[in-house]
């Protein structure tokens, strides 16, 4: 009888799990940049023994959390520096912690004439942060970013932001909302102004489908109590028999 409440009970905890991906998802569906989490379970050999074992847990069971990185749709805002990137890519910021990756483009100017993220991070170029010179006479609406990240202002060139790829989004990490961190090789995703470019005036929304989250939330609670129910009715019919044992 215990086996079975411990095998209900490690069938449980994936669920909760995925109700937790579901729920940040929908938290972040107007976080400009968000990449929606997904969770694959995969029962591995050894899961029966765990389960043999009454270890109750999810051993056994391989969670794997991933991010899907499916471009989501453009809203225009007309912000000369507001910027996105069509097709692969992302812009490259520079954190307190080291270089990480992101494709949130609200970008904004520091007191210093730097271009930088929402979190005050510097958005870096070919050659190191853009820099604007001459602060006190800059007016943002003269600045110019072409389809390949030429960052001008007036006729003058600025910089030019640095784009980066990766053969393989699989090292990809995410350390907040739309910042992410990777273990693989950085490459150049060059950047044509066609099949890939930076598209100024423009963000790219998350690519959470409210109503897809919303309808896996029906079912994976629906399915959750269900598989509560089974536990009460298995721990009642354990009470049952402990007590006819009694006499």
């Amino acid at each position: 009888m215990t086996k079975g409440i411990n095998t209900s009970a490690a069938g449980l905890r994936p669920m909760m799990t995925r109700l937790e991906i579901i729920a940040n998802n929908l938290a972040n569906i107007n976080t400009t940049g968000f990449k929606r989490d997904a969770m694959f379970s995969n029962a591995l050999k050894n899961a029966q023994a765990g389960i043999d074992n009454a270890l109750g847990d999810t051993e056994g069971v391989d969670l794997t959390r991933v991010v899907d990185f499916t471009e989501g749709s453009f809203s225009q805002t007309n912000g000369s520096l507001d910027c996105a990137i069509q097709g692969r890519g992302f812009f490259v910021v520079d954190t307190p912690t080291g270089k990480q990756y992101t494709r949130n483009g609200h970008f904004t100017l520091s007191a210093d004439g730097r271009l930088v993220t929402e979190q005050g991070y510097a958005v870096l170029g070919e050659n190191g942060p853009i820099q604007f010179p001459d602060m006190h006479t800059l007016v943002t609406d003269q600045v110019r970013i072409t389809g390949t990240g030429e960052v001008n202002v007036g006729s003058k060139l600025v910089g030019k932001l640095r784009v980066a790829d990766f053969d393989s989004l699989a090292g990809m990490s995410k350390t907040s909302e739309s910042l992410f961190t990777s273990t693989s090789p950085e490459l150049t995703a060059g950047v044509d102004g066609n099949r890939i470019a930076v598209r100024q005036g423009f963000l790219e929304e998350s690519n959470v489908d409210g109503l897809q989250e919303m309808m896996e939330m029906i079912e994976m609670s629906r399915t959750f109590e269900s598989g509560q129910k089974v536990i009460q009715a298995q721990d009642s019919s354990l009470d049952k028999t402990m007590e006819v044992g009694k006499f």
